[in-house]
Parts: C-alpha cells; structure tokens; sequence
C-alpha cells in the first residue's frame, strides 16, 4: 500500500488559485475560455496549469465536483436545524441562485460523459443522501407533502433554471407551495 502523496504548500495555492480563476472565466464566459487566459488571469505558467489538469476536460471536472462538494457540505449541515421545512426552501433556493448564476456552464456539460468520475459520483451521493434525509425530516414534522421525493425537488430545480427571470420567483413559490401538505 503507497502512502498518499502530500502535495507542497505553494502546489496547493496554485491549485486553488487556478479553479478559483477557472471557475470565475467559465461562469462568466463559457468553456471558450482559454487554458492559456486562465493560468495568465491566476498568474501561473501554463506548465502549472498542466501539471494539476492536464487537459481542459480534466480542470472542467475539478470545477464540477467542488461546486457539488460545496453544496453537499451545505446541505449536511441543514441537517442540524430543528426547523427542516425552512432549510429545505432556503436550499432549493441556493440551489435556483447558484443554477442561474451558472448556467451557461451548467447547461454546456449537460451533454457530455467526460465528467463521470469515482469522486464526481460520490459527490452526488452525498448530496442526494443529505437532501433525502433533509425532506424527510421536514416530511415527518408535516410541513412537506409525503408523496414528494427528493429527485421530484431536483428535477424541478433543474427546469427552473431555464425559466425567465421575471417568472422564476412566481414559480419558486408555485413549487414550494406545492410541496406543503
């Protein structure tokens, strides 16, 4: 058994630095946005770049899973509020403002299979594990319909991405209306 490799302090920046960077270029302009653009914009050489993403899919990916990751970590610790009806709404609407806010790039992986990895995988079973054990509490406090279940809740997120501003908040509280018994 290889003992795990520890990455140097100043690696570890540059790594961060790059999907921050990375993340910022994507959401605002797409995946047209250079390798080149983004290591410039995060001020490391382009061989930096490489050597943590060696290919554009590879760093398109790490965005991905952090961006999941972040969210199932957001969606555990909902898990200790005694008011579970509350944190479910005022998840599925960080859910809606960060969809909406990324869209573009959202919508441009939709399509593409180079995304499924062992940690891309884990990082939606955390979250879907939290968000069900999330509705179900609020379930059993009788402020969530029992017929709803948690892929019901994402598949609608989903569709209101594409809704047009001036409707989604209409919308958001058709939806959440919906879910009360």
């Amino acid at each position: 058994m290889t003992p795990p490799v520890v990455k140097r302090v100043d690696a570890q920046r540059n790594r961060a630095k790059i999907l921050s960077v990375a993340e910022g270029m994507f959401a605002a302009s797409g995946l047209v946005v250079s390798v080149d653009d983004i290591a410039r914009r995060a001020k490391v050489g382009i061989g930096t770049l490489y050597r943590h993403f060696p290919t554009k899919d590879a760093l398109v990916a790490a965005i991905v899973i952090e961006r999941i990751a972040r969210i199932a970590d957001h969606t555990e610790a909902l898990l200790g509020q005694t008011d579970a009806a509350a944190a479910l709404f005022g998840l599925i609407e960080r859910l809606i403002e960060e969809g909406i806010q990324k869209r573009d790039f959202v919508d441009s992986l939709g399509a593409t299979g180079f995304l499924e990895t062992p940690a891309l995988e884990e990082a939606r079973a955390r979250f879907k594990r939290a968000l069900g054990k999330l509705l179900a509490r609020a379930q059993r406090q009788g402020h969530v319909r029992d017929d709803v279940q948690a892929s019901d809740i994402t598949a609608v997120v989903r569709g209101l991405f594409t809704a047009d501003p001036k409707t989604r908040a209409r919308l958001l509280r058709f939806f959440c209306d919906g879910l009360r018994p």
